[in-house]
């Protein structure tokens, strides 16, 4: 999930698949509204609902707020199948994943595209940077390093995914990378949303918009009002001070949720009907965690390991989540669970987000939790 990891180099045998043919680009400039003053949508052309209106109830009928986590599967099942590949979601789906985690870029020629880092080299046989490279001729011939090779996925290729007979269950969480222009990369998101026919129906309830820095929010209420925001961290603390007010949910690293403060911000977020994801969960016992938490859902790069752990909590609740000595001494034996460990951790990914974003300090209008209901025209 972090933005800012440690870059190895990586040896790149030759693709031993042919380029697919696929469609270049229909964007032929910046939209103007990369240029706007963001102004409040216009919310008459939407019905809001609020998101919070029905609490989820336990297994036994009762209204504890308790409800087994979806799993969403991180970069796909990227355990099994490179990352972020359509070969590693469409494994996601078959695996039994509830959702798809996945990160957007975007390309020279205003493509979207499917990938974690802003550069190519770590899992791929291309160089530099994203950004400053075209889809058409460059970018659509890129290759994974980690076999079966597979090319960079565009964000249409993924939406054809989920719309698939078998699919129409998933979610897609989007997580929105910090080197993007929040304007320029919503409005180019709504735009290849708003290309698929039903889209109001058959895909808007089930894309997330993952954001790490502030200055995302205002871009995103005001250009993606019918998606959900969950706020990205590290940092129990950052999600109170900075998004606390203004996203729906928060999308937070499990040892952070795991400590003393996360056992009082997931009863704060209950109290106030926010939603929780924790991110990247593979360990059994960190999901079965998860599970008596009863938060919103897991990122992992294992989904058909939390299928097994799934079937045994609808099984019998009580004996799956039942905690054991392995469960109770688990916080002791890692320095990852230690505060100190994950709170540097988020101090280093705070200053990268703003060394690439900006300060966090911005002033914000004031944000409606609700979420629109587009209209079917």
């Amino acid at each position: 999930m972090s933005i800012h990891q440690e870059i190895n180099n990586v040896s790149r045998p030759e693709s031993t698949l042919p380029t697919p043919a696929l469609s270049p680009s229909n964007s032929v400039g910046p939209s103007p509204a990369f240029s706007t003053v963001l102004q409040s949508p216009a919310v008459s052309e939407f019905e809001l609902e609020n998101p919070f209106d029905k609490l989820e109830v336990s297994p036994d009928g009762k209204n504890d707020h308790w409800q087994i986590p979806e799993c969403w599967g991180h970069r796909g099942a990227s355990a099994s199948f490179p990352e972020n590949t359509k070969a590693s979601f469409v494994e996601a789906c078959k695996a039994g994943a509830d959702g798809i985690e996945t990160d957007i870029h975007i390309t020279a020629d205003n493509v979207l595209v499917m990938f974690h880092d802003p550069e190519l080299h770590r899992t791929t046989d291309g160089e530099g940077l994203i950004h400053k490279q075209p889809w058409k001729g460059v970018l659509e011939h890129v290759r994974t390093t980690k076999a079966p090779h597979q090319p960079i996925p565009k964000f249409t290729e993924v939406l054809e995914i989920l719309l698939q007979p078998e699919n129409l269950n998933v979610k897609l969480n989007i997580d929105c990378k910090v080197e993007n222009d929040p304007i320029k990369l919503f409005t180019l998101i709504k735009g290849v949303v708003e290309e698929f026919e039903g889209w109001q129906t058959k895909l808007a309830p089930r894309l997330i918009l993952g954001i790490w820095h502030p200055k995302f929010i205002t871009p995103a209420v005001t250009i993606l009002p019918y998606l959900p925001r969950y706020a990205i961290t590290m940092s129990i603390d950052q999600c109170r001070k900075y998004f606390f007010e203004t996203c729906h949910g928060f999308s937070v690293m499990y040892p952070a949720l795991a400590s003393s403060e996360g056992a009082k911000f997931r009863k704060e977020c209950q109290a106030k009907g926010k939603w929780i994801c924790a991110w990247t969960v593979n360990d059994v016992e960190e999901m079965k965690s998860c599970g008596r938490w009863g938060i919103r859902s897991v990122i992992s790069d294992k989904p058909e390991l939390w299928r097994e752990i799934r079937k045994e909590i609808e099984t019998d609740r009580v004996k799956a989540l039942k905690p054991t000595l392995q469960s109770l001494i688990q916080p002791f034996l890692s320095a990852k669970y230690y505060s100190f460990h994950h709170q540097r951790l988020a101090r280093e990914e705070t200053e990268y987000l703003e060394r690439e974003g900006g300060t966090f300090d911005i002033v914000l209008p004031e944000i409606s939790l609700g979420i629109a209901k587009p209209s079917i025209q």
